[in-house]
């Protein structure tokens, strides 16, 4: 059974005349007569009345009628819709995201976006970047914006905001009334580390920083993500480090302090990641909303 039976059967069961019909479908008579019997073989029912006058469908013929007419409408939208997810203007978009790309990249990039493809569903997925391979890997997500992601197999990986590292440090602690602070003065200073995952590159990072400046930092607390890293710190259980963008954005309990001495040049950033043969143009769109620092 194909499309073209059913728009055939369709147009004859409104004109209830084989002329009529064929000339409404472009066709000759004796070619719609035979798309009639191929369709009513395929069924196995008679589905016109042909020694009516005039002609007339028969009751199997008139329940299929309207059954044909749902199933046209169905691939007409379906085509439609087909047509409209590959311009980019309907369908959805998957984006997992850490919590710290919310203080900068993430919001202008969804407004931007949403305002070009309103009819395309968001749907947003908070993880750890060490979470989002697995995602994109599983295809639940379209891209992943991550702080620190390292390079994964199959994805392509594009630097969005470079970022200088600021030093969180409980209001009373004895060095937050300076205006830069030196990694190495705050090595007797527990160190609050995240996301706890045996996979995380910033906490790392965060070390690298103490090696260079000649210090072991004593860690003495891990925290699954950054707010709660902060509300420790705010606690005076020690002290942790973020991109400016959050510090921007930072409750009035802590202090945020940039570096100065060995370690202050280095920087954090936050890359989109996504598989390298999405062609989905949704995501090329989304792409663009965002920046890029490789550029």
């Amino acid at each position: 059974m194909n499309l073209r039976g059913l728009q055939c059967f369709i147009v004859l069961a409104e004109e209830l005349n084989f002329s009529r019909a064929a000339e409404r479908l472009h066709i000759a008579q004796p070619a719609l007569s035979q798309q009639i019997r191929s369709l009513e073989e395929r069924l196995g029912s008679q589905l016109v009345d042909r020694g009516s006058r005039p002609l007339r469908l028969t009751e199997a013929g008139s329940y299929f009628y309207t059954e044909a007419r749902q199933i046209l409408e169905l691939c007409e939208q379906a085509a439609l819709g087909v047509r409209a997810i590959d311009a980019g203007t309907h369908g959805w978009l998957s984006i997992g995201f850490t919590r710290s790309a919310m203080y900068s990249v993430l919001p202008p990039a969804l407004k931007a976006f949403h305002a070009a493809y309103p009819k395309v569903e968001l749907k947003l997925f908070e993880m750890l970047t060490e979470e989002q391979a697995d995602a994109l890997r599983d295809a639940r997500i379209h891209v992943g914006i991550g702080r620190q992601a390292p390079e994964r197999p199959g994805c392509t990986t594009r630097n969005l905001l470079d970022e200088r590292l600021m030093a969180v440090l409980a209001s009373d602690h004895p060095l937050a009334g300076s205006a830069r602070i030196r990694v190495d003065a705050l090595a007797e200073s527990p160190l609050i580390v995240y996301p706890k995952h045996p996979a995380a590159q910033f906490p790392r990072f965060i070390v690298s920083l103490y090696r260079d400046a000649g210090v072991t930092p004593v860690v003495a607390h891990e925290a699954y993500e950054i707010q709660t890293a902060i509300a420790l710190v705010a606690a005076g259980l020690g002290i942790t480090y973020v991109g400016e963008s959050v510090a921007r954005h930072g409750r009035a309990d802590v202090v945020y302090r940039p570096l100065t001495g060995p370690g202050a040049a280095q920087i954090t950033t936050l890359t989109a990641s996504y598989r390298s043969g999405d062609a989905s143009p949704h995501l090329q769109a989304f792409l663009a909303c965002l920046p890029n620092t490789d550029e």
